[in-house]
């Protein structure tokens, strides 16, 4: 059960962020790519950002990592969609990184979501 709400926890955080942009677009980037993959690359760019890399080191990582798994694209490319994302996706770089302190404290995954579902709440 741990390892499921754990899942919800980056499940949500992830999710969230695909509020924050044309997802639109970025699915059409990945053309016959799984969604499961943009949902990691951007995953990747949120724990990458909580973890403190900067931005020229995210860029080339997820380059890397994309030409690994045979997508077509260049550094440009990725530079150019987390050239903002720092900030816009600042709610949930954060969030990303309170769940990790807390469950490397070894807290309550329950108590975790909870925390980080009240946190992504838009305000109304």
């Amino acid at each position: 059960m741990e390892a499921t709400l754990e899942y919800e926890i980056w499940d949500s955080i992830v999710n969230s962020a695909k509020t924050r942009f044309d997802y639109k677009h970025i699915l059409s980037l990945f053309k016959e790519t799984d969604s499961e993959i943009i949902d990691k690359f951007l995953f990747h760019v949120l724990v990458a950002f909580a973890c403190g890399e900067d931005h020229a080191t995210i860029s080339t990582n997820l380059f890397n990592e994309l030409q690994q798994i045979g997508f077509d694209c260049n550094e440009q490319q990725i530079d150019g969609f987390i050239a903002d994302k720092h900030q816009t996706f600042s709610i949930e770089i954060y969030a990303t990184y309170i769940a990790f302190s807390l469950l490397e404290d070894g807290e309550d995954p329950a108590i975790i979501s909870a925390t980080i579902q009240d946190l992504l709440k838009k305000p109304e």
